[in-house]
């Protein structure tokens, strides 16, 4: 049985480590649901929301882990301004989803695995971010748990 796409909790404040974990569980689930293996977490207030991907099983190409996370986020909170949350993402997110949260007010993003692809060229998060003039305004880490993430994308693309 299939874990629900996304959860809230009030459960008390995890530490970055965990909210990496949590991120990682959910690009697991997603993989086990037959889409990409691909989760985001976003916290606020000491409230944590997921999203996985979901492209696959909704028939939604928009559907992935950072905006699924977005649309929670907003529709628990009940704005669209998610200013003062933070987002972990399994992996580095694209230049849509990079999009979704520079329209979300969300400006804090801890990124577990870093592109090796070049299927997007020369993209990064900071260079998108850079190129929009936004830069300055975020904060962009890759220092949590990148390691255990980067060795599960190896796994991922290994079976």
């Amino acid at each position: 049985m299939s874990r629900p796409a996304w959860r809230a909790s009030i459960a008390g404040l995890m530490t970055e480590s965990e909210l990496m974990r949590l991120a990682l569980e959910e690009a697991a689930g997603a993989l086990e649901d037959g889409n990409e293996p691909y989760g985001a977490v976003i916290v606020r207030d000491g409230e944590t929301l997921t999203g996985r991907n979901e492209c696959v099983t909704t028939h939604d190409p928009t559907a992935h882990s950072e905006v699924m996370a977005i649309r929670h986020a907003a529709a628990q909170w009940g704005t669209r301004d998610l200013s003062g949350a933070s987002m972990y993402t399994s992996f580095e997110p694209c230049p849509m989803c990079c999009g979704a949260i520079m329209q979300s007010g969300i400006r804090t993003v801890v990124i577990g695995a870093s592109r090796s692809d070049t299927a997007l060229g020369e993209y990064t998060v900071e260079k998108l971010l850079d190129l929009t003039g936004q830069l300055s305004g975020f904060t962009i880490r890759r220092d949590v748990l990148a390691d255990e993430a980067q060795a599960f994308y190896a796994g991922v693309s290994a079976s």
